[in-house]
């Protein structure tokens, strides 16, 4: 008795002290995370309001600099644009010639010009600037549809207004090359069609057509693209926008407006405008343009929150080459409620902070005496198992030894459920992916909606894949097929949703040539296991051997009375030693960890056993990469 009152009182003094200890460390460590908090909260207040000037500089300049940056781009790309553009239209229009001459060729020749002439003397692109020219090779017109009335005249000897001999120059071209760019002066047509007197600067795209000995052709005139860049550029500047009420604002030098938020300025000239303190706002702005860059705070702008004239802070950049002012500001009045609003959120989040951290004290405490209670009990049932009969020992040996055949039989299973594994792993590194990414975009605070709902769905997505993979794999190991009627091309645009995660990360693209109206009867999941599987194995090699220009290209037709499937990659191919060996089972190049060597395995049994089909693997030279070919029966 004098034993057990011992031990008893022994585990009594054990219960208690722990959660006295553990109630004091609680009570202790809320006290210093809250104070550490409070101040946390003040130097905030205080280093706040020194910041957020800086910042909204910072910011401001940012965004002018960025929308100097894409200006800067476009107008560096516009000549290469254009003539990119300008050559797809005439290789476009060479192949229509050829078509002509070929489904025409049994009629004169004069026929065909004709049928020629009357199919291309219509068309007109680029606001109806643009249009198609042709010329024999020993310069005379063919057409000209912007000037009949020189179709049929030589223009050989006709010089441009640099003295250059345009037609003898793409006559040349044609001739010793084909195809090719050059540039010249030619009369601009008015908007009624008639020619103006003075030339301008054109750039032009010609090719030969051998069979009518011509050359066709058409041209851009420069000032027109590049005034056609400036239009599309000042509408998506327009459109910009940043904090509450951020814009961006250009102005010519000259004083006319061309994007402000306020859009009764656009297309007026406020140079002359003067604000309360009789100040002339703009042409100030304009000097700071013209010396380069710079700040600048000024009154007399309209805050579009209140309607009134209030101070403004901007930033100013000057781009010369096309004589624009470009900048964008606050409103130093706005800065006074927006700190009042920090400072009141601020508070908000730290009452939320010192609530969360009580709520969270109290149940980390909670949650540490009931572990110590359960250790607790736990220790009594230790000084228990010392007072049991041996025949207690003989029971206990005899549950571990049940126990080790459970796991033993657990072990057994662990290799069929390793097979399952092999199709989630790319499923759920999606789903990790993009859970992280979404997170870390929360904490810097550029999560938009847009980007949240599609990582969600993206989740989800890959969550039901996962759900319907076991059920697939386990309909097939059962035998348990349903067939049905499902279109291809859907089938496949299915797959790359999945799949647009990773293909992103991988940074590969997918070209798909796919025919729209293929229905295949057979098992829709298992095939998207298939190709998913293929996609795998294209991936890994992709990401292994091609570390730039990823491709992979997807492909489906009909053949008969087969549905072919093409999938191709650029990863560098498979080795001829072992390519008739990657649909074996366990069959793998990678390590352990990255692999079991069962996934083209499956993939071979679905298609084979499956679904009635074939599938055969090849080195695509062409492509540089591997092709597989799924042939399904159509019916």
């Amino acid at each position: 008795m004098h034993t057990n009152y011992d031990v008893n009182r022994l585990i009594k003094y054990i219960k208690a002290i722990p959660i006295a200890i553990a109630l004091i460390f609680s009570i202790i460590t809320t006290y210093l995370v809250v104070s550490n908090s409070i101040d946390k909260h003040e130097e905030n207040i205080k280093s706040i309001q020194s910041k957020f000037i800086l910042e909204q500089k910072t910011l401001i300049k940012k965004e002018v600099l960025r929308t100097v940056k894409q200006i800067t781009y476009q107008k560096n790309q516009a000549e290469e644009t254009l003539k990119q553009d300008i050559k797809t239209r005439v290789l476009s229009i060479s192949k229509i010639i050829d078509n002509l001459y070929s489904n025409n060729h049994e009629k004169s020749k004069n026929e065909i010009i004709k049928i020629i002439k009357d199919a291309i003397r219509t068309i007109r692109f680029n606001d109806g600037r643009g249009y198609f020219f042709i010329y024999s090779m020993d310069g005379t017109n063919v057409l000209y549809p912007t000037s009949p009335e020189l179709e049929g005249k030589s223009m050989w000897n006709k010089k441009d207004s640099k003295g250059g001999y345009s037609i003898r120059i793409l006559s040349n071209i044609a001739r010793e090359k084909g195809e090719g760019f050059s540039n010249w002066y030619w009369y601009k047509p008015n908007k009624d069609n008639t020619l103006v007197k003075k030339m301008h600067r054109k750039i032009g795209y010609i090719k030969y057509v051998k069979e009518l000995d011509w050359f066709v052709g058409t041209g851009e005139y420069i000032e027109d693209f590049e005034n056609k860049i400036k239009t599309d550029l000042l509408h998506e500047i327009q459109q910009i926008r940043y904090g509450k009420n951020g814009y961006i604002f250009i102005n010519q030098y000259d004083g006319l407006t061309l994007t402000h938020i306020m859009k009764d300025k656009i297309g007026k000239n406020n140079l002359n405008f003067k604000n309360i303190d009789d100040e002339y706002p703009l042409q100030n702005i304009i000097k700071v343009a013209k010396k380069g860059e710079g700040y600048i705070q000024y009154k007399g702008e309209i805050n579009p929150l209140t309607s009134e004239q209030n101070t403004k802070l901007s930033y100013i950049y000057g781009y010369d080459d096309w004589k624009w002012q470009i900048g964008a500001g606050i409103y130093l009045n706005d800065i006074d409620q927006i700190l009042l609003d920090k400072e009141v959120e601020f508070k908000e989040k730290l009452y939320k902070s010192i609530i969360s951290i009580l709520i969270s004290s109290v149940i980390l405490t909670l949650i540490l005496i009931y572990v110590m209670l359960k250790l607790l009990t736990m220790i009594e049932k230790e000084f228990a198992k010392y007072e049991k009969s041996l025949s207690a020992h003989i029971l206990e040996n005899h549950k571990k030894d049940k126990l080790l055949t459970e796991q033993s039989k657990l072990a057994a299973m662990g290799e069929m459920i390793a097979n399952i594994a092999h199709q989630w792993r790319q499923p759920l590194s999606v789903i990790s992916t993009a859970a992280t990414g979404m997170k870390m975009q929360k904490e810097y605070g550029c999560l938009s909606d847009p980007i949240f709902y599609n990582t969600c769905d993206a989740i989800n997505n890959n969550a039901q894949y996962l759900s319907k993979t076991i059920d697939d794999f386990k309909n097939f190991i059962q035998g348990d097929h349903i067939k049905k009627n499902f279109n291809l091309a859907h089938t496949v645009s299915s797959f790359l949703n999945l799949t647009d995660s990773s293909i992103k990360t991988h940074n590969i693209e997918i070209i798909t040539d796919l025919q729209k109206d293929i229905v295949v009867n057979g098992l829709e999941n298992e095939l998207i296991q298939c190709i998913m599987n293929l996609f795998n194995n294209s991936k890994d090699a992709l990401e292994e051997n091609q570390k730039e220009n990823r491709k992979i290209h997807i492909t489906t037709y009909t053949q008969k009375e087969n549905v072919i499937i093409e999938l191709r990659d650029n990863a560098g191919g498979i080795e001829d030693n072992i390519i008739n060996k990657i649909f074996e089972p366990y069959f793998t190049t990678k390590h352990k960890s990255q692999g079991t060597g069962l996934g083209l395995h499956m993939t071979y049994n679905l298609i084979v056993d499956g679904m009635n089909g074939s599938i055969m693997v090849e080195n695509d030279k062409e492509f540089s990469g591997a092709l597989f070919t799924i042939t399904l029966p159509l019916k």
